[in-house]
């Protein structure tokens, strides 16, 4: 004991004092040779100096296999490269050596290859009671914010003497969100025995579902056999519902071949919707031709609506527009209503033109009308000029006075001039006095009031009494002090 004090002194005194540009202190100890419990007693000792009363972190690297491109820490992205944070790079604080930011790289590859990386942790403790408050993770090309409180920088350390503190500092830790961080930090480790059945410990335990939500994250973030079988087991029965998807989202993120047949069995148990629609999802994301034909059978073989469009979304969701086809034949054959709207929605929004030509046709044909007006609302969506074009057609001359109010609405969400055009048009010239008054109500939707001169001529000269009544109400429900003016001017009969 007396032996390992004095090595603490002697590190004290080959400790070097390191001042950033903003003034940024820190302490590296010298001696990388002692173990990492060794160097962190020593910074300990450190912090109860009268200089770390505000507070102190204490920092160490260790190696993490990563995707050359990637980094994990502070950062934002301009003109799609990684922007750091303000100040210096933690490689050229710590070591005095500037380390470039990554270059993108683009692959359609889902699975690059690695190399190893520094990667620094960082703890925050309170100097009154030594409790541990905050964790940071950073590689070194990045800037960290220490919050201007020194740092004791004690080197490199081993992957195992690492997780042996963060178990430690874990068995002393009760705030939930410093488990929540340390599990995140646990999960920065290689892949080992341990590590898997620290997170598996904590996921199959009694902590707050946010910690075992962790937990279960970092299991599926390797290649682990045995973590997917947990993963699968915490999906399958996991009281919480928040744990079992995020489980089955963890599932989704291992590069395995036994991932897919995990997913489709999940997929496969209608008794449990969410973690039903979760593996659904991931599966898309995937985009196997396998997963196309079990959506397909699943979006008509299941009764249950609400899963039925979660279906259709996830068909949207899979790669090279292999679901548009299956949206096609949903919108014309399925048997429910609520879903052949879900598909008229998403075709809307896939802005494909086979998707106009469809829209275009059940506008104007189909013999349900809710499937009329959700056609007219899906055109809404789209960009292509040829999308407004029928909606004006539409709002013009469609057969069906509720398809023509439809499209009368939605036009003047375009707020496009010949919007503004035809509005003004239905209502001086249409026959149909209800779509007049529809369009009356649309220009009050119309941006920035542009609406009010028309509506204020409407309500002053209209043929039509009930037009130019329905215009005054209008008038009246607005705050525009030209309609005030002009409902005075008509109350006072004045010209």
């Amino acid at each position: 004991m007396m032996q390992f004090k004095h090595a603490t002194r002697t590190i004290f005194v080959l400790a070097v004092l390191i001042k950033s540009s903003i003034a940024q202190e820190v302490i590296v100890h010298a001696d990388v040779s002692q173990t990492l419990e060794q160097r962190w007693n020593w910074a300990n000792g450190q912090s109860k100096q009268t200089r770390f009363q505000k507070g102190f972190w204490i920092g160490y690297s260790i190696k993490r296999a990563m995707e050359e491109s990637s980094t994990i820490g502070s950062m934002h992205f301009k003109n799609g490269r990684v922007q750091r944070g303000p100040g210096k790079s933690l490689s050229e604080l710590i070591y005095g050596v500037e380390m470039p930011l990554p270059k993108p790289t683009y692959s359609e590859k889902k699975f690059r290859p690695k190399i190893v990386k520094d990667l620094g942790l960082f703890f925050n403790f309170d100097p009154r009671d030594g409790a541990l408050v905050e964790i940071k993770e950073s590689t070194f090309e990045l800037s960290v914010d220490f919050e201007g409180l020194p740092l004791l920088w004690l080197g490199p350390a081993s992957d195992e003497s690492s997780f042996a503190l963060i178990e430690r500092l874990y068995r002393q830790a009760s705030p939930t969100k410093i488990k929540e961080e340390l599990v995140s930090a646990a999960g920065l480790h290689h892949e080992s025995v341990r590590r898997r059945t620290f997170l598996a410990g904590i996921l199959l335990g009694n902590e707050a579902a946010t910690v075992r939500k962790q937990a279960a994250f970092w299991l599926g973030q390797g290649e682990d056999p045995e973590a997917l079988r947990i993963l699968k087991q915490t999906a399958k029965s996991d009281h919480a519902t928040e744990v079992r998807k995020q489980a089955v989202f963890a599932i989704s993120q291992m590069p395995i071949a036994e991932t897919e047949e995990a997913l489709f069995e999940l997929a496969n148990s209608p008794d449990d919707r969410e973690v039903c629609k979760e593996a659904i999802f991931w599966l898309a994301q995937r985009g196997s031709q396998r997963t196309v034909a079990l959506l397909k059978e699943l979006v008509y073989k299941n009764n249950n609506a609400e899963l039925q469009k979660h279906i259709v979304f996830s068909l949207t969701q899979l790669p090279d527009k292999q679901g548009t086809p299956i949206l096609h034949e949903v919108v014309e054959k399925h048997h429910s209503i609520s879903v052949r709207k879900e598909a008229l929605f998403w075709l809307g929004q896939s802005q494909e033109v086979s998707a106009l030509r469809l829209l275009q046709k059940m506008a104007q044909a189909s013999e349900v009308m809710e499937l009329r007006k959700q056609a007219v609302f899906a055109l809404s969506q789209m960009r292509a000029p040829e999308a407004e074009e029928t909606l004006i057609e539409l709002a013009r001359n469609a057969k069906d006075r509720e398809v023509r109010k439809e499209a009368l609405f939605w036009l003047a969400q375009k707020a496009s001039k010949r919007a503004s055009a035809l509005l003004k048009e239905t209502v001086q010239r249409d026959a149909d006095t209800e779509i007049q008054k529809q369009a009356i109500f649309v220009l009050t939707q119309l941006p920035d009031d542009e609406g009010i001169p028309m509506l204020i001529e409407i309500a002053e000269q209209h043929g039509n009494t009930a037009v130019r009544k329905e215009a005054i109400f209008w008038l009246g429900q607005s705050d525009d002090a030209r309609a005030t003016a002009a409902l005075l001017k008509l109350v006072r009969g004045k010209e």
